[in-house]
């Protein structure tokens, strides 16, 4: 005994396959929680995480420095003078500007 089995047209062959290939590629780009979408998220956290990183070293050496001057006044009034320019009673700051290459020196 053979099973009758029912071919399907060709239309409908061509039509259930565009739809499959359809729903792939809207699961694939298009959806919200799509595939590009997840990719593309991830690569950002991982750009964040780079980034947080930088900022915690960054944030631990200005922590370290932060207590060194709170501790070490020699640090403290060399960072005062260097920075913004302080100076002590009676004392007087000498600043040379270095002459430019292309300048002839003056006499």
């Amino acid at each position: 005994m053979k099973s009758k089995t029912k071919k399907l047209s060709p239309t409908l062959r061509f039509a259930f396959w565009a739809i499959i290939v359809l729903l792939i590629i809207w699961i694939l780009f298009l959806a919200n929680n799509s595939f590009l979408n997840t990719w593309k998220l991830k690569r950002r956290v991982e750009q964040l995480e780079k980034e947080t990183s930088i900022l915690k070293a960054q944030n631990d050496s200005l922590a370290q420095e932060n207590e060194r001057l709170k501790t070490d006044p020699e640090a403290a009034e060399k960072a005062a003078r260097e920075n913004f320019g302080l100076t002590k009673p009676d004392e007087t700051v000498f600043r040379f500007v270095p002459a430019k290459e292309d300048e002839p020196p003056k006499k």
